[in-house]
């Protein structure tokens, strides 16, 4: 064992000094393989602790989200549940330990510098226990607390820390949410965000009047499973419960199902698909890295033939010439990795923007030893996989003297790296094509508005200072005076959704004269408006009017409707004078009559199917949970140049009033595509990356099919044959070996561009077209990088060729 350990020791010291002394060749290399190895180690950091690793909560493979299913009814099958529905769940379920839920909420804190709004939720009071973290400091909620409209408050680590400073003596003062005393009885640890980046957590305190309602869908719910019960056999359980209340109440619950999934699950979503695809992409980055670096070890062994030959002849053994080059594969790998994990640092910023928004808070991408042993893993298979193929090769070399001791070698090796190296390019450049596409076809959807010029702000007024519908009108009436009259703005409005920012927030609808199906998902987009939102966005009115001045409190109830309400109601006929209700009173019906039809706005996001959806205006309703609290405002000046004159107008009216949340309505549409932006990105960085090293494979090949080839061409080039023949021969090369890489590429492509099946939007994974695109791409990379051995061959002198191997 020693005597082994003193031969590795003294290989690696040989393959040291050997590399020292070609500094070009080791920097090229080493740069090689650190861009594959911090590309694979950035992605697996990422993918290890967003999907990997369990969620930071007690026994976390227990913990569910449960979901109202409509996909029945032609919905998609994830909705927010109804208060009455969660509470049947929750009496009826003999699946779980226990169930609780919450809703999103936000409040403006008071006592401070200036006002601020914070966001959180309203919890049950089992919700935080049941995930099975302790307060840091004081409790959480008491079964007593649940019902409290105005209960006490448990504090984030960021807002304690960054509002009251990190006070240790919080827990028992007061503080001011929505200008009403609040009693501090906790702070939770740092990192616990749960649910969605939470500020604080209130109690429940839902109205039993809302607590009764089942067609408001607005609570999210959450479940630990028994220790005896399977996922699958909970959503047993809850099927059969859902088939029960659609019996009993059919007018809101038919064929209205339950779905049950793993929480992590549901907070990872799509972004596993994101992970897995770019950690294969990444993988395929260092495939070819690994072939690139073979192919310079194969021409680095090719100048120390004549050396190997001697040392064969003196009685070197295969063995000893086999472990001298993978002792200096493996320094080279190992230098690669460790410069590939600075690589991989600089990398996690950008991969940090692919967390999804509920891990936010419990995941902050850094390296870690599980990272290390990782990238050692890489640079140990690395240097195998690049190694050993030159290795190989000189081991078999004949002593000085003998037939084959000095020769050009055989190319076959060679020309299989690049077919590799093409086909795998392929590859990842149909990948990114592909959604390249997706989004060219994404961004072609007409939106429905015009984004452009707009600035956006949140103001959610706090209840219950603004409890009182006249009051609320006031206010928003007198703050959109104060924006309209800063100088650049055209025109100002507001509603309680902007485009893209809610998928959900529908409300029941009944449409007079018509029966209500049973069975039947009747609703639509609600969206609380100003009178002039709709012309601000720039919404196309198709038929009848905007909401006006004379819309007031006191005038008879309108509503504007979208084309897709107008089509599926009265498909033969104009929808203008009908009336509709869609429970915006106080439980009695509230008749609205539409007064216009606008073009179909996106209000869900640009890949989902359009619904019916209908525009009330905030002067003619008393409901309180839905509030106008989203300005937009059309400006002729920068719009972000004009947010300080904003929160001064808005102060104007109200100085305990914040605003949050200002940006362009442009920065709202990139965030719409932001996950497949954000993976384009990614994935047509490797996809450069692979398409560069395969064009220095089929450089390589050609240069020494060139060099080993001159005094060939130097004879035929004597006996009379045209160079324009010789140039057609090193062409007819690299034809041979792009034709046998794309058949490769395509085979494969057809079997892994199914992965980006969830990112696409208006292209098939297989998508001819963009094979074909890619395909001539690489031909004509090919192509270029034949281009200078291609010279060489038609310029060589035959004279001096034949001299020279003479």
């Amino acid at each position: 064992m020693t005597m082994r350990l003193d031969a590795i020791s003294t290989d690696v010291r040989f393959a040291a000094r050997r590399l020292s002394r070609t500094p070009l060749f080791t920097l090229s290399v080493v740069t090689v393989m650190a861009l594959g190895i911090g590309a694979n180690a950035a992605v697996f950091t990422a993918l290890d602790q967003t999907v990997i690793r369990p969620l930071p909560f007690r026994q976390p493979e227990r913990l569910v989200m449960l979901w109202e299913d409509f996909s029945a009814l032609g919905r998609p099958p994830k909705q927010r549940v109804s208060p009455a529905t969660f509470l049947d769940w929750r009496a009826q379920s003999r699946s779980f330990d226990a169930m609780g839920a919450y809703g999103l909420d936000a409040r403006t804190l008071t006592g401070g510098a200036a006002p601020r709004e914070v966001n959180g939720a309203r919890v049950t009071a089992n919700l935080i226990p049941l995930v099975g973290v302790s307060p840091l400091l004081g409790r959480t909620f008491s079964a007593d607390e649940e019902s409290l409209a105005n209960g006490p408050v448990v504090l984030g680590y960021g807002l304690w820390q960054g509002q009251y400073g990190g006070d240790p003596g919080i827990v028992g003062k007061t503080i001011s949410m929505n200008g009403q005393p609040r009693p501090v009885i906790g702070v939770m640890p740092r990192g616990f965000d749960f649910p969605e980046r939470a500020d604080y957590w209130l109690p429940f305190g839902l109205s039993p009047q809302l607590l009764t309602r089942r067609n408001s869908h607005f609570l999210k719910v959450v479940g630990r499973l028994s220790a005896d019960r399977t996922l699958e056999q909970a959503q047993a359980d809850m099927t059969s419960i859902a088939a029960g209340l659609a019996r009993e109440y059919p007018a809101s619950n038919a064929q209205v199902g339950v779905g049950v999934v793993s929480l992590k699950d549901q907070m990872v979503g799509d972004t596993r698909t994101a992970f897995v695809i770019l950690i294969a992409a990444a993988a395929c980055v260092l495939l070819i890295a690994c072939a690139n670096v073979a192919h310079l070890l194969l021409a680095r062994a090719s100048t120390r033939r004549a050396d190997v030959a001697v040392r064969v002849a003196l009685g070197a053994s295969p063995g000893r010439l086999v472990g001298e080059m993978l002792a200096e594969s493996t320094l080279l790998a190992v230098l690669g990795a460790v410069s590939g994990l600075v690589v991989a640092r600089w990398s996690l910023a950008a991969l940090q923007q692919m967390v999804p928004s509920g891990l936010a808070g419990f995941v902050d991408l850094h390296l870690d030893m599980r990272v290390l042993a990782f990238a050692a893993v890489l640079a140990i298979g690395s240097s195998v996989l690049f190694g050993l193929a030159p290795a190989w090769r000189l081991s078999r070399l004949a002593p000085l003297g003998t037939r084959g001791a000095i020769g050009g070698g055989r190319l076959g090796t060679r020309n299989a790296l690049v077919i590799l190296e093409v086909a795998v390019s392929f590859v990842l450049v149909v990948g990114a094509g592909l959604l390249v596409r997706s989004l060219w076809h994404l961004r072609a959807v007409d939106p429905g508005f015009r984004p452009g010029g707009m600035l956006t702000a949140n103001v959610s007024v706090p209840l219950p200072k603004y409890q009182d519908s006249d009051r609320r009108s006031r206010f928003y009436d007198a703050a959109l005076a104060r924006v309209r009259a800063i100088p650049g703005v055209s025109i100002a409005g507001a509603t309680s959704d902007l485009p893209y920012t809610s998928r959900g927030n529908t409300m029941a609808l009944q449409v007079e004269g018509q029966p209500v199906s049973v069975g039947v998902m009747q609703d639509a987009i609600f969206r609380l408006v100003s009178l002039d939102y709709l012309q601000t966005i720039g919404a196309r009115l198709v038929q009848g009017r905007f909401l006006d001045d004379g819309d007031r409190a006191d005038s008879m109830p309108v509503v504007i409707v979208n084309e897709s309400l107008a089509r599926q109601y009265w498909p033969a006929q104009s929808a203008l004078g009908h009336r509709i209700d869609t429970g915006t009173g106080d439980g009695s019906p509230r008749w609205m009559t539409i007064v216009g039809v606008v073009g179909d706005v996106r209000e869900r996001g640009l890949d989902l199917a359009m619904k019916p959806g209908v525009y009330v205006p905030y002067t003619q309703t008393a409901i309180s949970f839905f509030q106008p609290s989203e300005l937009a405002i059309r400006t002729t000046r920068e719009p972000m140049t004009i947010a300080k004159e904003v929160q001064e107008a808005v102060w104007s009216v109200d100085r305990d009033q914040p605003l949050s949340n200002l940006r362009t309505m442009d920065d709202i549409v990139e965030a719409e595509l932001a996950s497949r932006t954000q993976v384009l990105r990614l994935l047509g960085t490797f996809a450069i990356l692979a398409v560069v090293l395969a064009a220095f494979g089929v450089y390589a090949v050609l240069s020494l099919v060139v060099s080993q080839r001159t005094r060939e061409i130097g004879l035929r080039l004597a006996v009379g044959a045209r160079r324009a023949d010789i140039v057609a021969g090193v062409l007819a090369q690299v034809g041979r070996l792009t034709a046998a890489a794309l058949g490769v590429g395509v085979v494969a492509g057809i079997a892994t561009t199914r992965l980006l099946s969830s990112l696409l939007y208006g292209v098939t994974p297989v998508d001819w077209r963009t094979f074909a695109a890619v395909a001539l791409l690489l031909t004509l990379i090919s192509l270029l990088a034949a281009l200078i051995p291609t010279r060489r061959a038609a310029s060589v002198d035959p004279i001096v060729a034949l001299r020279a191997n003479s």
